[in-house]
């Protein structure tokens, strides 16, 4: 089941996450990656950081993302199997307004149900999380 699950995430990657989060069209389809109650929760050192549940709190986290940096990409470098999750390492890139970018390396958990993203956890610190699912870098 966790190989099934690992797919789920790296299509929710690949045919979502890659997509402009500003058009209709990418959200349109989101209720064929993200389950209904999809959570999303943000590492506690991010400014405000909260939990948001929900397609649409989830939107709305995005297009706030998008006013403030104007251009983001986020970018699966390694998919991992953890259990009964899914740990992603991920590239983090925006540019604001003034032109001045920024990068991060971060991790995701994910969960999975009936084959759609049901949750998932921004963790800044990649050794955390994955100590967290039992594996070592």
């Amino acid at each position: 089941m966790s190989q099934e699950n690992v797919e789920v995430v790296r299509r929710f990657f690949d045919e979502f996450v890659s997509r402009d989060p500003s058009l209709e069209a990418s959200w349109r389809d989101a209720p064929d990656f993200l389950d209904p109650d999809f959570e999303y929760r943000e590492d506690r050192g991010w400014p405000g950081a909260g939990a948001y549940r929900g397609i649409s709190a989830f939107r709305e986290v995005v297009t706030a993302y998008l006013e403030t940096f104007g251009e983001m990409r986020l970018e699966a470098e390694e998919i991992l199997e953890a259990d009964d999750r899914v740990l992603v390492l991920i590239r983090w890139w925006a540019r604001g307004a003034s032109g001045a970018e920024a990068e991060m390396h971060q991790a995701g958990l994910f969960t999975v149900r009936d084959d759609r993203v049901a949750s998932w956890q921004v963790v800044f610190d990649r050794q955390e999380a994955l100590e967290a699912v039992g594996l070592r870098e």
